[in-house]
């Protein structure tokens, strides 16, 4: 994040509270790069316009996108700290467009203020900027509203994208929603630790085979489903016979006799998260994660 020159030796107050909540959990997960600003940037007269020409053809047919991406920035640009003492709101030189009739048409077509819409277009310069600071041979992570645009002032060459042995992406999405702040960092710093414990990050995509994912899965409390053989009700009716016989896992019993009474033809045998870190239960159940399997014998 840009830091204004004066400040670089002040505490930047305004870590986003996911961010914050990871370093807490684990110092080592994500390190700040300030960006020391000592004077605004500044395009050549003749590529501004052309790239805020570029920039207000994808906001016009990406509002909602904008806005909500503009909404959870404010979060962190408003926050308490005197912000705008250390950072500047915007990186380039970009007053000049404040009198240009596209300018103030696109405010009143978003219904944006002046602020709002500087912030998000210089947020968009940044692209080759953060390429330039992450190196030629080296990978960062940047928001689609920055890939999406056709400026003049970026060129796209395509690359090889980097190995990923195994991606949680897919199940995340469907369980963030009813995360809260303090569930969703957990997670992520306790599929961090798996990866780390496991050296995974070390392997090419695929090299983990189906029992070890899902071991993974299970530890992680992915969310499961039962398999085909485990929605067979006489099978999953003889793994409640067993639980009455043991009161030992009568708890897990529970749960199985809970799925007994939600079967029927269209019910896709989804259980949760919960059962699927039930040991003695995981043969009947499945992961989505076992598609990225390794299928070598």
């Amino acid at each position: 994040m840009p830091i204004r020159a004066e400040a670089a030796t002040l505490t930047d107050p305004s870590l986003p509270p996911l961010l914050d909540q990871l370093r807490s959990r684990d110092p080592d997960v994500l390190v700040p790069l300030p960006y020391v600003v000592a004077e605004r940037r500044r395009l050549k007269d003749e590529y501004l316009e052309p790239a805020f020409q570029s920039f207000v053809t994808w906001a016009a047919n990406n509002k909602g996108a904008l806005k909500r991406w503009l909404a959870f920035h404010n979060e962190i640009r408003v926050s308490p700290g005197a912000i705008s003492h250390i950072r500047p709101n915007s990186v380039f030189e970009i007053t000049a467009l404040l009198d240009a009739p596209e300018f103030q048409r696109m405010r009143a077509r978003l219904k944006l203020s002046a602020d709002d819409l500087m912030y998000a277009f210089d947020i968009v310069l940044r692209y080759p900027l953060y390429g330039e600071l992450a190196g030629s041979d080296s990978y960062f992570l940047a928001h689609p509203i920055r890939e999406q645009q056709g400026a003049p002032i970026i060129t796209v060459e395509p690359g090889q994208a980097p190995t990923i042995p195994i991606s949680f992406s897919q199940a995340l999405a469907v369980m963030a929603p009813s995360m809260t702040l303090d569930e969703y960092t957990s997670f992520l710093h306790e599929a961090r630790g798996v990866v780390r414990d496991r050296q995974i990050h070390r392997l090419q995509a695929g090299a983990i085979d189906r029992e070890t994912t899902r071991e993974v899965a299970s530890r992680l409390g992915l969310p499961a489903r039962l398999s085909k053989v485990g929605r067979t009700v006489g099978i999953v009716a003889g793994i409640i016979g067993i639980a009455g016989a043991a009161p030992a896992v009568a708890p897990a019993a529970a749960i199985a006799g809970g799925l007994i009474s939600i079967v029927s033809a269209a019910w896709t045998g989804s259980v949760g998260r919960a059962p699927g870190r039930v040991k003695w239960l995981r043969w009947a159940l499945e992961w989505d994660l076992e598609r990225q399997a390794s299928d070598a014998r």
